[in-house]
């Protein structure tokens, strides 16, 4: 990273001085490094001398550079309390994420909250946060990260209650296929009928054979 940086330093200082006017002095620049990994600190070099092991000999010969590292993820609360803006909401994510492992989102307005869940989506490699930008969210109608996740769980629980019907449905209807083909092996075909259209007659067949 740090040689990265060197570069981006050095591309903007040499369009600065070909697009120099007369009179005009380049103008300093300042590169940040935003880290989100919140399992553990940054564990890369952080100066040019690291990066490239520079040996003391070279050392009088060779500039060093330090870059701007910033860990989201182990800023303070009164650090992430300072932002102004949509980032206020993306770093007590990932604060959080480090402190719990867990996100329990605010009630503060995102103005640009697509946005917001698209940067979450690559900085956390959880798709999730992608799949779930719905029409609501495109239209402006989901203002906050904790209405977002109530339209997240509404959505899940509703799928889980259909699930559970489809599944519920499939089970029913195998617990009845098994008790007809015992009836009609049997040569119970008048019973089979009944237990058709009667619930009770069929409910106490089923503890008769004992179909769970």
């Amino acid at each position: 990273m740090p040689v990265r940086v060197a570069g981006y330093d050095g591309t903007v200082y040499c369009s600065q001085i070909i697009n120099l006017e007369k009179g005009q002095k380049p103008y300093p620049v300042i590169t940040l490094v935003l880290y989100f990994g919140y399992r553990k600190h940054w564990d890369q070099p952080t100066t040019l001398y690291e990066a490239l092991e520079v040996s003391d000999e070279l050392k009088p010969f060779v500039n060093d550079l330090k870059i701007n590292l910033f860990e989201i993820a182990y800023l303070s609360r009164d650090q992430v309390n300072e932002f102004q803006s949509d980032f206020k909401v993306v770093a007590d994510y990932f604060v959080q994420m480090r402190e719990n492992r867990s996100y329990n989102p605010g009630n503060e307005v995102v103005n640009h909250i697509e946005a917001v869940l698209q940067l979450l989506n690559v900085m956390d490699d959880d798709h999730r946060f992608e799949e779930k930008i719905n029409e609501k969210v495109k239209k402006g109608e989901v203002k906050t990260m904790s209405e977002w996740l109530t339209h997240v769980l509404d959505e899940s629980e509703l799928k889980g209650q259909k699930e559970g019907m489809i599944e519920g449905r499939k089970e029913g209807e195998n617990r009845l296929a098994k008790l007809m083909m015992i009836l009609l092996s049997q040569g119970r075909t008048e019973d089979a009928g009944k237990a058709a259209e009667d619930a009770d007659f069929r409910n106490r067949l089923y503890q008769e054979f004992q179909i769970g």
